[in-house]
C-alpha cells in the first residue's frame, strides 16, 4: 500500500524540523571546539613570542598540550587492537610514557613556528561528532603548512585526540611504527623503547621534515 499524501507531507515536515534543530546544534559544536582550540593556540603563541630560551618555551608548550590533549584516548587510538595485549599496569605505563613522548614531540614541532603566525581557518564536524579545527602557518620557512586538530567532547570538555600536520596524522604515523615493534617484541619492547627515548630526550622528526633533510 502506498503512503497517503498526508503521511508523505508529515514525514517531510518532520525531516525539515529535524534539520532546523540540527543546524544550530552543529554550529554550536563546531564553534565550541574552535573556541576551545583557539584559546590553546593563543596560549601557545604567547609562549612562542616570549624571550625565553627555546627549551623553556618547549617545556611550557608541553604543559599547555597536556591540558588540551586527551592522551589516554590517543593512546588507545594509536595502539588500536594491540591495546588489549597490554596488561592494566602496562596500559598505565604506556599512557604515561606516550604522554611525555607525544607532548615533547608536539612541543618541539610547534616551537619551530616561533617566528610565524598560526591562524585558525575553520572547523568542520566529522561523521562521529568529532570536530576538526583547521589551522595554518603564515609567513617564514613554514608558510602555508597546515596543522589540523581533531577534537572530541569528553566529560564536557573539547579535547584533542589527533594532530594532522601537513596531512599526516600523528596517531596513524605512530600506530604504524608501534605496531611493527609490538609484532616483533610485544608490549614490553615498545614500553622499553619509548621510555629509553624519553630518558634520552629524543624526539623523532615528523615525516615531512625528515624527507626535507
Amino acid at each position: 500500500m502506498k503512503p497517503s499524501r498526508n503521511n508523505s507531507l508529515r514525514a517531510a515536515l518532520i525531516a525539515f524540523a529535524a534539520l532546523l534543530f540540527a543546524a544550530p546544534a552543529l554550529a554550536a559544536a563546531t564553534d565550541d571546539a574552535r573556541a576551545a582550540m583557539q584559546g590553546t593556540i593563543d596560549a601557545v603563541l604567547k609562549v612562542l613570542r616570549t624571550d625565553a630560551e627555546e627549551k623553556a618555551r618547549r617545556t611550557q608548550i608541553e604543559q599547555i598540550a597536556k591540558q588540551r590533549f586527551d592522551f589516554t584516548t590517543m593512546s588507545k587510538l594509536v595502539l588500536k587492537r594491540d591495546w588489549r595485549r597490554f596488561t592494566p599496569p602496562e596500559q598505565q605505563d604506556f599512557v604515561a610514557e606516550f604522554t611525555e613522548y607525544l607532548s615533547a614531540s608536539y612541543g618541539t614541532r610547534i616551537a619551530r613556528y616561533a617566528n610565524e603566525q598560526v591562524v585558525t581557518l575553520g572547523a568542520r564536524e566529522e561523521v562521529n561528532k568529532d570536530v576538526t579545527v583547521q589551522t595554518a602557518i603564515k609567513g617564514g620557512q613554514f608558510d602555508g603548512a597546515t596543522v589540523d586538530y581533531r577534537m572530541r567532547l569528553l566529560a564536557g570538555k573539547w579535547q584533542v585526540i589527533d594532530v594532522v600536520i601537513e596531512g599526516i596524522s600523528l596517531v596513524s604515523n605512530f600506530r604504524s611504527q608501534f605496531a611493527d615493534v609490538i609484532a616483533k617484541g610485544g608490549p614490553q619492547e615498545l614500553l622499553k623503547r619509548i621510555k629509553a627515548k624519553n630518558d634520552a630526550g629524543i624526539v623523532d622528526a615528523p615525516p615531512t621534515e625528515a624527507r626535507a633533510k
